[in-house]
């Protein structure tokens, strides 16, 4: 019933598949599946995630350089001196969490 329904729908070829097992088609070798492939890996997701922490540093850092220079360049503007140094504090978070996460995930990823 369900190899039927499978071939109806177009998840496997039938031509095939006659004596495939309705719940893993896989198992027969002549089976052909039209069922995408998981290329799911650690290292695929240390990829991944690297370029998302690293894209999170990335601005975290701009961010931290463009508040330097407002702050550099506040000098008698009070109001700009604060908001440069709560820009710099938050940067300096950003980054922290950032190569934190980094951190983590790697020694995460390693020891599974």
């Amino acid at each position: 019933m369900i190899f039927s329904l499978l071939s109806k729908f177009g998840a496997l070829d039938p031509k095939n598949c006659e004596d495939a097992d309705a719940f893993n088609p896989k198992d027969t070798p002549n089976c052909l599946s039209n069922l995408p492939e998981v290329a799911a890996n650690s290292s695929n997701l240390k990829l991944g995630l690297g370029i998302v922490f690293g894209v999170a540093a990335g601005v975290a850092l701009l961010s931290l350089v463009i508040a330097a220079i407002n702050f550099a360049t506040a000098s008698t503007d009070f109001e700009k001196v604060a908001r440069s140094k709560k820009a710099i504090i938050y940067s300096l978070i950003g980054l922290v969490v950032a190569l934190s996460g980094e951190a983590i995930v790697l020694t995460l990823l390693d020891n599974i």
